[in-house]
């Protein structure tokens, strides 16, 4: 008998970035600050002048731009993640060939 493992999900190799926790964390966030603007949007026309549209636009925009702040620091906290669980591994991340732009043909490489 041999040593070998016949276990393809050990050979697998792990991803950079977790994107399946970040959706899950993005997810959650955002279905919390959607139930707290129609929280806060019942709770106010129950204490106010009534349930108004104007009020739940208002809220609604709050909310996206809650939104907008929880998602920098969730997709900024989970690339960080990534550049250190690369660093670890030994990845180079300042590689010409790492970019976000395909690398651009130049009069230099056509030759």
């Amino acid at each position: 008998m041999s040593d070998v493992v016949d276990d393809p999900a050990a050979e697998a190799p792990v991803p950079v970035v977790d994107f399946p926790r970040t959706l899950r964390r993005l997810r959650i966030s955002l279905s919390v600050i959607g139930g707290l603007v129609l929280v806060a949007w019942v709770i106010v026309g129950a204490i106010g002048d009534g349930w108004s549209l104007r009020l739940l636009a208002e809220l609604v925009g709050v909310g996206l731009f809650a939104s907008f702040a929880v998602e920098v620091v969730v997709v900024g906290g989970s690339a960080a993640r990534g550049l250190l669980r690369a660093g670890e591994r030994g990845d180079r991340l300042a590689a010409a060939d790492v970019s976000l732009l395909p690398p651009q043909l130049t009069r230099r490489r056509r030759r």
